[in-house]
């Protein structure tokens, strides 16, 4: 099962650059819910990396991958709210 679902005024904590094991790149986002939780999620688009600046309020898309045996779930998307 993929479902697409939006998670509404985030506060961007920041990123840190990584790769995976096959050696690509990706993006580790820290950030916290309305609420205040923290939380981190992987953005495979490294030209967003700009955008994550501590401080920033986002509406983050994120892709949820259910799979049999485990799920995945990364941003597709980030729109700053202004």
């Amino acid at each position: 099962m993929r479902i697409k679902a939006v998670v509404h005024n985030t506060n961007i904590r920041g990123c840190e650059p990584r790769k995976n094991q096959k050696g690509e790149p990706y993006l580790l986002v820290r950030f916290e819910d309305e609420t205040g939780a923290p939380h981190e999620l992987v953005d495979k688009d490294m030209d967003r990396q700009q955008y994550y600046v501590r401080g920033t309020d986002m509406d983050l898309v994120i892709d949820i991958d259910q799979g049999r045996q485990f799920t995945t779930i990364r941003i597709i998307d980030a729109q700053e709210i202004k």
